[in-house]
């Protein structure tokens, strides 16, 4: 967040004379942008995403990256045919369970895909390093936010190998070159702060988003796509907003060929009427500009239903951030809106988290905070892959 340092992001967003997009549209469309200027066909592997070839009487498979009729369900899988509902993906010939996919049922995520009973894998593929690895079996995270989710943490020293030196070889990191937004741009690289959303020298909550979760589902890869900008609000990222195009570079470049599992934000302790750029009005409209903002990146993924999990107040800051201040005063309400708001969207709570400063998480606060949200999916039926 860094807010009293970086207004100049705000006088730009003014001097470009960007101003607040209107609710998205419903349905899924692919938002209407500028033309990516940077070929990532070679980022995923030979295939690009697209399926191997097949034989005859093998299960049936999609060409140029598009899932299979009737292959895996999930956040960003194929419909299948057949009755019954699922938790935010499309259903199997039964009912969703909110578990692994077995015996055709739908979960709302990946599916295991070979086991007896499952769906047939599609045949899409990308490629990780040297793993070759089904659609199905890589996970997506999109995260976003403000100067926490780029990452501020550098402490306490005991906790930071886990973030900025292990990797995990289920647990990776993907950015657009001509983008930016972080990290090494290019084909997928293993996760590691302070790469994964954009930050200089501290950790954000990247590398534990997917290395947490790779614990939890050892047989799946996660893969981050992380943007940040230090002091940035919801309005700034939504589209025909300054940050936008860049925040869903990485995920509409990978499209087709992962699963997405679902959108992590980090917002709202920005929303203040006295930065540049910023009016009282925006902060009453916070619920709604999250809305707008979730929904575009479930048309541009085509993925209805993705999970929305974003941080409550972070009610361990200090000074001007505190509980009771003209900031929590101001935003506290609107942020309890977002769960009647967004549609399968939680709050994490952030009470009892290590603080780095007066409003930034420490390494035990990201680690923390990301732990808790996998339990809410876990719980949610939002986390089938385990």
């Amino acid at each position: 967040m860094n807010i009293p340092s970086i207004k100049s992001d705000r006088t730009r967003a003014l001097l470009a004379g960007l101003g607040l997009a209107g609710i998205a549209a419903c349905g899924v469309t692919d938002h209407p942008h500028a033309q990516q200027m940077t070929n990532t066909n070679n980022d995923f592997g030979p295939n690009g995403g697209t399926p191997a070839v097949t034989v005859a009487g093998s299960p049936p498979v999609a060409m140029a990256g598009a899932p299979a009729t009737g292959g895996a369900p999930g956040f960003g899988g194929a419909p299948m045919t057949g009755g019954g509902t699922s938790l935010g993906g499309t259903s199997a010939a039964g009912a969703a369970t909110g578990g692994t996919s077995t015996a055709g049922a739908a979960t709302g995520g990946a599916s295991t895909g070979g086991s007896a009973g499952s769906p047939p894998l599609s045949g899409v593929t990308i490629t990780l390093g040297t793993n070759v690895v089904p659609m199905e079996h890589a996970i997506a995270f999109i995260h976003i936010g403000h100067s926490n989710m780029a990452g501020r943490a550098t402490v306490p020293t005991g906790s930071r190998a886990y973030h900025f030196t292990d990797t995990d070889p289920h647990a990776w990191m993907y950015h657009v070159a001509a983008n930016g937004g972080g990290g090494m741009p290019g084909p997928p690289a293993l996760a590691i702060e302070p790469k994964t959303a954009g930050d200089e020298d501290g950790a954000g909550p990247g590398t534990s988003l997917v290395k947490q979760a790779a614990a939890l589902a050892p047989n799946y890869y996660f893969i981050s796509l992380g943007y940040a900008v230090p002091s940035a609000y919801c309005s700034q990222f939504v589209p025909g907003g300054l940050y936008y195009d860049k925040l869903i570079a990485a995920p509409k470049a990978i499209k087709g060929k992962v699963t997405f599992g679902a959108i992590f934000i980090y917002l709202g302790i920005t929303e203040r009427a006295d930065e540049d750029g910023h009016t009282a009005a925006d902060t009453a409209n916070f619920p709604t500009c999250i809305n707008t903002l979730v929904t575009a990146i479930r048309n541009d993924v085509g993925v209805p239903n993705l999970p929305l999990i974003e941080n409550n107040y972070e009610v361990e800051g200090t000074g001007e951030f505190a509980v009771g201040g003209d900031v929590y005063n101001a935003i506290y309400p609107q942020i309890q809106k977002i769960p009647t708001t967004v549609s399968n969207s939680v709050l994490i709570p952030c009470d009892g988290l290590g603080m780095e400063d007066d409003h930034h998480f420490n390494l035990d606060g990201q680690f923390t905070w990301v732990q808790r949200a996998m339990a809410t999916m876990q719980t949610k039926g939002w986390f089938p892959w385990n």
